[in-house]
């Protein structure tokens, strides 16, 4: 039987608060929140752990709830299934945290936005690209090895890829509508082009022969100015 290797935990006193003298202090539900928020970000944490380390096959629910210290029922209840669990923990490592803030909307992402040329906005494009991927690369290099084998990793690569396709719309979008893309290009065939480039593909190949990921942002930046730009 193999060992479950976790991230260390601290321990936290989590025995209810009192006041003066012992008595029980008014109910507080924020501090229910805050305790379902942590638990919440630990399963994800164990849970990001052992797909990377172990492959989606290998993960079962029982190691993720045995880390995390909570039970497996918990952690249906919360996610639903293992499927499910994976798509929030890489929602998470894409976005950095577990924080409800839609990744259009942080700053990083509205760099793009804001930059005053069309070249700045395509370089913003790819350090947000580059930032991107140093997160989830760890977990993707995994699973998509083990595309093929398993109908929920399949789905994942298709939903992934597909969220991916929506989001380079998003940015081609904001260009076109800023009169900076090539004339011939549609919004739709730019942001197929910007979703190509960008796909984990061509960042593992290049990356694996030695490039840095600072080279592969500068390439990436280049390709796109020269494929969609003017």
């Amino acid at each position: 039987m193999s060992t479950v290797t976790c991230i260390e935990q601290s321990d936290n006193d989590e025995s209810e608060p009192t006041g003066e003298g012992g008595g029980h202090v008014p109910y507080d539900n924020s501090q229910r929140a805050s305790t379902a928020a942590a638990t919440r970000a630990r399963v994800l944490a164990e849970a990001h752990e052992l797909f990377v380390s172990r492959g989606f096959a290998a993960t079962t629910i029982r190691a993720v709830a045995e880390c995390a210290g909570v039970s497996q029922e918990t952690i249906y209840k919360s996610f639903g299934s293992k499927a499910a669990l994976l798509k929030t923990v890489y929602d998470v490592a894409l976005a950095g945290d577990t924080d409800e803030v839609p990744l259009a909307a942080r700053p990083e992402a509205r760099a793009v936005m804001d930059a005053p040329t069309p070249d700045a906005s395509v370089q913003a494009y790819a350090e947000l690209a580059q930032l991107i991927s140093s997160r989830t690369d760890p977990l993707l290099r995994v699973l998509l090895r083990s595309r093929g084998s398993d109908r929920a990793l399949d789905d994942f690569a298709t939903t992934t890829d597909r969220e991916r396709l929506i989001g380079s719309r998003h940015w081609v979008g904001h260009w076109h509508a800023q009169g900076w893309l090539r004339e011939d290009l549609t919004v739709d065939r730019a942001a197929e082009i910007v979703w190509a480039v960008n796909s984990p593909e061509p960042r593992w190949l290049l990356l694996d022969q030695g490039w840095s990921r600072s080279e592969f942002t500068r390439w990436l930046a280049e390709t796109m100015r020269s494929a969609v730009l003017p």
